[in-house]
């Protein structure tokens, strides 16, 4: 085992810390999807091989993200090292969406409605992050924002100390944000909802919410040229494809709240870029430049909500 990582015991075998909140994660995201499609009565096995697809998939395809993207050695991961799974790098949207495609394919081999898997699997890939984002406080510098520049957060449960200064524990505010988005989806899934809806409410809140958390991090986590954060440009996708699905569904019906929504996309992310710059270089309150970026990001999610109403 590394020597450098932190571990702990579970039933007297001494572990990885974060490997086991990772482990927690997705056993407990395979408990609420077996409930899911248990109570929707799906056919038997339906979970398992999903699971296992979902896991697999996602599993391979984090690392693959970490692997090309990432530059922290100054180039892309060669294919010899990504085999090497033991050594670290992974990637939290990589992991989604491989998880995401697992998911369609169980569908598939199972012939049932792959929109509505997608539904069910949501809230469990939200259950899985609020665990793993936990296990990334046992990982040094990670998880956390940028040097405190005031006192609000010293010493309280979301300050991490360090040597010479405070920082936020970010990773403590994604945990509980998908957390609190895996209650809300939980509720929306049972509700009498078209095939994907739910889904799709999960692209536009988690997306959105994590183009906020990474900005927040400065762990330089897939992060190239200093600045730009691959995995936020990510997350912004997931919200943007959520928005354009849901304006293109609407077209005929809604165009004008379709066109106002697919505009706001633009700006966001115009307006989001200019934000991100003057965080990093203007004596600008953070504060008030994270209630412009969370207004600024509420506006599309408020859109595709809005779209996403059948009524």
């Amino acid at each position: 085992m590394r020597q450098d990582a932190v571990k702990t015991y579970f039933l007297g075998v001494e572990v990885y810390a974060f490997g086991l909140y990772a482990a927690m994660g997705m056993a407990l995201g395979m408990v609420v999807l077996c409930l899911l499609l248990r109570k929707a009565k799906w056919k038997k096995g339906s979970a398992a091989l999903t699971g296992v697809l979902a896991i697999g998939l996602g599993l391979l395809v984090s690392r693959l993200f970490f692997g090309l993207m990432d530059e922290t050695l100054g180039q892309a991961m060669p294919l010899w090292a990504m085999l090497r799974f033991s050594s670290g790098g992974y990637s939290m949207i990589g992991a989604l969406l491989g998880a995401c495609m697992g998911g369609i394919a169980a569908a598939r081999l199972t012939r049932q409605n792959a929109p509505r898997l997608l539904d069910f699997l949501a809230p469990a890939l939200l259950m899985f992050v609020a665990c793993e984002r936990l296990g990334e406080g046992y990982i040094e510098d990670f998880g956390v924002s940028r040097t405190l520049t005031d006192a609000f957060f010293q010493g309280t449960f979301l300050g991490v100390e360090g040597d010479y200064s405070w920082r936020l524990a970010t990773y403590l505010l994604e945990s509980f944000t998908a957390l609190v988005l895996c209650l809300v989806l939980l509720k929306d899934v049972g509700g009498c909802r078209r095939a994907g809806d739910t889904f799709l409410l999960f692209l536009l809140l988690f997306g959105a919410s994590q183009v906020l958390m990474e900005s927040l991090r400065y762990d330089q986590h897939m992060t190239v040229k200093a600045f730009v954060k691959l995995q936020q440009i990510m997350d912004m996708m997931l919200l943007g494809a959520g928005v354009i699905v849901l304006a293109l569904r609407n077209w005929k019906e809604r165009r004008s709240l379709a066109v106002a929504a697919l505009v706001s996309i633009v700006f966001t992310v115009g307006l989001g870029v200019a934000i991100e710059f003057m965080i990093d270089r203007t004596q600008i309150s953070h504060y008030i430049l994270y209630l412009c970026f969370l207004i600024v990001v509420a506006v599309p999610v408020y859109l595709g909500i809005r779209l996403r109403k059948e009524n």
